[in-house]
């Protein structure tokens, strides 16, 4: 079976109900609550579909009412996709661990692995510009992996000299996309929380 491939409800439940044994060429996703509570899925990394336990009870999931405050995966060349009780939707890059907003019970998610050429392990330079043309530039991974920004300056404009795209996070809640070589607005200007860059 293709990675692309969707399994049926009923296979996605046979995943779900069988103990997990992990492989080497598995997928790991772990969903963090409160207070440190956590639990993992595994998923056979040759599948669409990422059985996760849900709180939905029209599903026929496993029941886990876990609010989930964070997502991250151990695999490095995928995108994974998931959807919670209250309608989030929270996308992982590769190996990173990503925020999901508000925190909710996660219903139904799909892992795919990224096209080959986006497999690229180069890094970028990032210009991130602010008043009176002050600046300062960190280096970041093209392959979409979700990188902090440990910088309290505040940002008007951002800048990619490569042809690449990037989406950057605001603290005051913008969103920031970019296709290189070019320069874009941040609206309003603030200080940038992280971001990931791929290659085109």
């Amino acid at each position: 079976m293709k990675f692309s491939e969707i399994l049926t409800l009923s296979a996605a439940l046979a995943i779900a109900s069988a103990a997990p044994m992990k492989r080497a060429d598995d997928v790991e996703i772990t969903f963090h609550g409160a207070a440190g509570a956590q639990f993992t899925q595994i998923s056979a990394s040759n599948l669409n579909i990422l059985a996760i336990l849900a709180t939905k009870q029209k599903l026929t999931f496993p029941a886990n009412p876990l609010s989930i405050s964070k997502i991250s995966s151990n695999t490095a060349n995928i995108e994974c996709t998931f959807t919670g009780i209250n309608n989030s939707h929270t996308t992982v890059y590769g190996i990173a661990e990503v925020d999901v907003g508000p925190p909710q019970a996660q219903v139904t998610g799909t892992c795919r692995q990224l096209p080959s050429h986006r497999r690229r392990s180069d890094n970028i330079l990032v210009t991130f510009i602010g008043a009176g043309d002050a600046d300062f530039i960190q280096e970041l991974p093209t392959d979409r992996s979700y990188q902090l920004i440990n910088n309290v300056f505040s940002v008007s404009h951002i800048e990619v000299d490569d042809d690449v795209s990037c989406r950057f996070d605001g603290v005051d809640g913008s969103v920031t996309t970019i296709t290189g070589p070019s320069t874009v607005d941040v609206g309003p200007p603030q200080t940038q929380k992280g971001g990931s860059c791929w290659i085109n």
